[in-house]
C-alpha cells in the first residue's frame, strides 16, 4: 500500500472542514494530514482536532504560518512537512468523488503526478459550462518532482509526466454572493500586487475591454448561458474580477 499525505491550507475554514471530510476514514492509505493554517480566528484548529479524534489511524499535524499573499508558499511548506512522498492536496471546500476514493485505495503509481477534474457547485447548481467548466488540476503527485508556483491560483508544476484522469472533485466555493464578492476583492488585491511587482502596467483600453471580453467569452462562447441564472451571475462576477485587477493595478502605478 502506498501511503499518501493529505495537504490542506486553511483560514477560518471550520464550517467547511465539518462538512467536507467525512470521506477521510474511507481512505486507509492516507495516514497523515498536514495543515498549514493562516492563524484562523474561528474554530478551525479545534475542528481539525475533532476530525483527528474521529480518524484515529491518521496523524494530524498543524503548522501556523502567515499567508503574506502567497498561496504557493503555504502549499510548498505543507509539502516539506509531509513524511510521505505522495501528496494529495485539497481545499477545505472540496470533496473527492467516490471514484477518487476508490482510486486512492487501490493506488499503484505509474506516473509522478495525476490530474483530476473539478466541478463547481454554485448557488445549488453544478456548473457545466462557462469559466469553471472542464478544468483539470494536478492534485496527486510525488513531491520529489516539482513544486507549487504562482502567488494566487497556485498550481503544481511537475518535472515529470502527468496522467490526466476523468475523476472528479466537487468544489463548493461560494455559499453565498457576499462571500464570493469578498473572495474576489481579496484575490484581486493579490493579483494586482503580483502584476505590479512584475512591472506590468495597464491602460484604459484594458480596464474597459478585458472585462467585457471575459464576459463574452464565458457567457457566450463557453456557453455559460446554459447554466441559467447561476451562469450569468458567475460570468458577470468573473468579469468584475477582471475589472478589479486592472483598476487596482492602475491605482498602484498612480500611488
Amino acid at each position: 500500500m502506498t501511503n499518501i499525505s493529505l495537504n490542506i491550507i486553511t483560514k477560518n475554514e471550520s464550517e467547511n472542514i465539518q462538512k467536507n471530510f467525512s470521506w477521510l476514514n474511507k481512505c486507509p492509505n492516507i495516514n497523515e494530514v498536514i495543515c498549514v493554517d493562516d492563524f484562523s480566528s474561528d474554530n478551525t484548529i479545534e475542528t481539525l482536532k475533532s476530525l483527528s479524534n474521529k480518524n484515529k489511524n491518521v496523524n494530524f499535524f498543524i503548522h501556523q504560518n502567515q499567508l503574506n499573499d502567497n498561496f504557493s508558499k503555504q502549499r510548498n511548506l505543507a509539502v516539506s512537512k509531509s513524511t510521505n512522498n505522495w501528496i494529495l492536496w485539497l481545499d477545505p471546500d472540496e470533496t473527492p468523488s467516490k471514484k477518487i476514493v476508490n482510486f486512492l485505495n487501490n493506488f499503484n503509481p505509474r506516473y509522478q503526478s495525476y490530474s483530476f477534474k473539478r466541478e463547481d457547485v454554485f448557488m445549488g447548481r453544478t456548473l457545466k459550462y462557462g469559466e469553471t467548466a472542464n478544468q483539470s488540476f494536478v492534485r496527486l503527485f510525488n513531491k520529489n518532482y516539482g513544486k507549487f508556483k504562482n502567488n494566487v491560483h497556485e498550481v503544481w508544476q511537475s518535472t515529470r509526466s502527468t496522467k490526466n484522469t476523468n475523476l472528479i472533485i466537487k468544489h463548493y466555493p461560494h455559499p453565498d454572493l457576499y462571500s464570493f464578492l469578498h473572495k474576489i476583492n481579496f484575490y484581486t488585491n493579490i493579483r494586482a500586487q503580483e502584476l505590479y511587482r512584475k512591472r506590468i502596467k495597464t491602460n484604459l483600453f484594458q480596464i474597459i475591454f478585458f472585462p467585457l471580453g471575459k464576459f463574452i467569452q464565458n457567457y457566450i462562447f463557453r456557453l455559460g448561458f446554459l447554466d441559467s441564472i447561476p451562469g450569468i451571475i458567475l460570468a458577470l462576477t468573473m468579469s468584475f474580477h477582471s475589472f478589479l485587477v486592472r483598476a487596482k493595478l492602475w491605482k498602484l502605478w498612480q500611488d
